[in-house]
């Protein structure tokens, strides 16, 4: 895996093949460091690492599309093309009151509070969330008042919406999701704080980063799902770049289903139908920089990771570093 990780990062992206990303600019010469701009356009490069990472499975970038990668493909554009297609089965029922509660201006901290304390597996998480790098201070928090008065109302938000739509990341479908699943969902969390993170420190929506983070890994349960009903399939540089690309316009397809809309809806559509490039607005390069960092937590390789990231944090303002830097030190270790 290592040596995969190695020719990855040598390599320029490879050509797509599925939707259409915009043209690239050159490549910035190689004794300059790149830019945050560069390493956004060499998206297909790095999904191709974190797709290699979550399932475990050696690419071949020089290989080329056969049969059964055609086959999964087709599988994704059907899927994409059906309208009646519920993406996430599991959200249908919870994702339009969750949603509306969560987003609502008049959900008070005592009404969150309540509906918290009702649910033991939602105590958890609140109290583990408050326990988290993101929040933590010297010593433990082990109690619920404690915890929801470090998290505040954002911080309750973040944890129910992980507590209600953790589950739909979940590996039961199938060998390949059970094995990816828990290495997607750390990334996951990785991204959605950063997300989070980064749109706070720019006077946005938190919140709504947080969400637009979380549907788009979503989407790749549903690429995960269609690559586990084709066994045999290979990992070639063309078949990783489009179940990237199609992971994107999977995850507009799923804001789109999600009631009542949000800020992720134009977002997500706009990175599914444009790609990224220099006139992408603020929540798609932030979200593009989020999925990267939260990538680079990941890398096993953590003297690449952290030079890879620091284009990126030094663009970023202050406390994206910082929170960077807190997740890293506390995912320190074997992932």
């Amino acid at each position: 895996m290592k040596a995969w990780f190695l020719r990855l990062f040598a390599n320029q992206p490879v050509d797509p093949v599925g939707p259409p990303l915009p043209a690239e600019p050159p490549a910035a010469p190689a004794s300059s460091p790149p830019s945050a701009q560069t390493w956004h356009l060499r998206r297909p490069v790095l999904d191709g690492a974190l797709l290699a990472w979550m399932v475990q499975c050696e690419p071949d970038l020089a290989d080329t599309l056969g049969a059964r990668e055609q086959g999964v493909l087709q599988a994704l554009e059907a899927r994409a093309g059906d309208p009646a297609a519920n993406l996430l089965p599991r959200a249908a029922g919870v994702v339009p009151a969750l949603l509306a509660r969560l987003r609502s201006e008049s959900s008070s901290l005592g009404e969150l509070v309540e509906h918290v304390s009702r649910d033991q597996t939602l105590v958890a998480e609140v109290v583990a969330m408050a326990n988290s790098a993101f929040y933590r201070r010297e010593r433990p928090v082990m109690e619920l008042g404690h915890s929801i008065q470090m998290l505040g109302v954002g911080g309750l938000r973040a944890a129910i919406a992980r507590v209600v739509l953790k589950p739909m990341l979940d590996g039961r479908s199938g060998p390949l999701i059970r094995r990816a699943a828990p290495r997607l969902w750390k990334h996951t969390e990785f991204k959605t704080q950063l997300a989070a993170e980064i749109a706070r420190s720019q006077g946005r929506d938190p919140f709504d980063a947080y969400l637009l983070a979380l549907l788009h890994d979503m989407a790749w349960s549903v690429v995960l799902r269609e690559l586990d009903a084709v066994p045999g399939w290979r990992m070639s540089g063309p078949f990783v770049a489009a179940l990237g690309q199609w992971r994107d316009r999977l995850a507009s397809l799923i804001a789109q289903q999600w009631r009542p809309l949000g800020p992720w809806v134009p977002a997500a559509a706009e990175l599914a139908q444009q790609g990224l490039g220099a006139g992408s607005g603020p929540d798609v390069l932030n979200l593009c920089t989020a999925d990267q960092l939260a990538w680079l937590l990941c890398d096993p390789n953590r003297v690449r990771a952290r030079t890879l990231a620091e284009p990126l944090l030094a663009a970023a303002l202050p406390p994206v570093r910082a929170c960077f830097d807190e997740l890293d030190a506390a995912s320190a270790g074997p992932g």
